[in-house]
């Protein structure tokens, strides 16, 4: 709930800053989006595991490779400012964005990994490594945006061009919520992302915009004890469309 007081309370920062900054040639706009996020496999280290061969839980400096995550819709809202330096040219501009998204990434049960590492008791090689039930993450991803665009057929009343593509790169924070088995910790970590896509202008406050944007956190669980942890990255595709409204 609080995430969309932060929303609404930067509308109307925006709707404020368009009105006294009106001379000033910046252009700012909120927008929503949806659609498919798609993960790419990852690595997850642990430091204990049960020794198959022994029955027993063993300390181990280890790895399991190509765990794969259950892809899943995605969705979220964008703040964007963008600097107008000659109102009609076609020259590139430069904006700045806050950006936030959230999905899911679920580990499907009964996946059975590549395991690196030996066991530091025995010596055992760790083998294989099964993930007979497979947590379960919800994501926030809050980042901050740098941002370039091209307009494309601009006039005086729409100096950001009646359609432009654009990029960008950010960072910010990822929170991940794991769930399994009744058992829930949330994780906060850096980020990264970037992104590309194209916005269309319907008329000249609204657009339509699609977009292909990659995030990644890395995130550590410690599940209440002092000697046990795991770690996971999320690294995620999101294909989405939305709307955006200009002031």
């Amino acid at each position: 709930m609080h995430r969309i007081f932060m929303l609404l309370a930067g509308v109307g920062l925006l709707a404020h800053a368009a009105t006294v900054s009106a001379e000033q040639n910046w252009e700012f706009s909120v927008g929503g989006f949806g659609g498919w996020a798609v993960h790419g496999d990852t690595t997850v280290q642990f430091n204990q595991a049960t020794n198959l061969s022994t029955g027993l839980v063993e300390p181990v400096d280890a790895k399991a490779t190509n765990l794969r995550f259950e892809d899943s819709g995605t969705f979220g809202a964008k703040l964007t400012a963008w600097h107008l330096p000659r109102k009609y040219s076609w020259q590139p501009q430069i904006g700045f964005e806050i950006d936030w998204t959230r999905f899911t990434a679920d580990v499907p049960n009964g996946q059975v990994l590549p395991g690196i590492g030996t066991f530091q008791t025995t010596g055992t090689p760790l083998g294989v490594v099964f993930f007979g039930v497979g947590p379960q993450f919800a994501v926030d991803n809050m980042a901050l945006n740098l941002l370039f665009r091209y307009p494309i057929w601009t006039t005086p009343d729409m100096p950001q061009g009646r359609w432009h593509p654009y990029i960008g790169v950010g960072g910010g924070a990822q929170r991940a919520r794991l769930s399994t088995l009744g058992y829930e910790e949330t994780s906060t970590s850096p980020s990264v992302q970037a992104l590309g896509g194209i916005k269309f202008f319907v008329v000249k406050y609204l657009a339509l915009f699609g977009e292909a944007k990659w995030t990644q956190g890395w995130h550590t669980f410690k599940y209440e004890t002092d000697s046990y942890w795991e770690r996971y990255s999320i690294s995620t595709i999101h294909l989405v469309g939305g709307v955006a409204l200009h002031f």
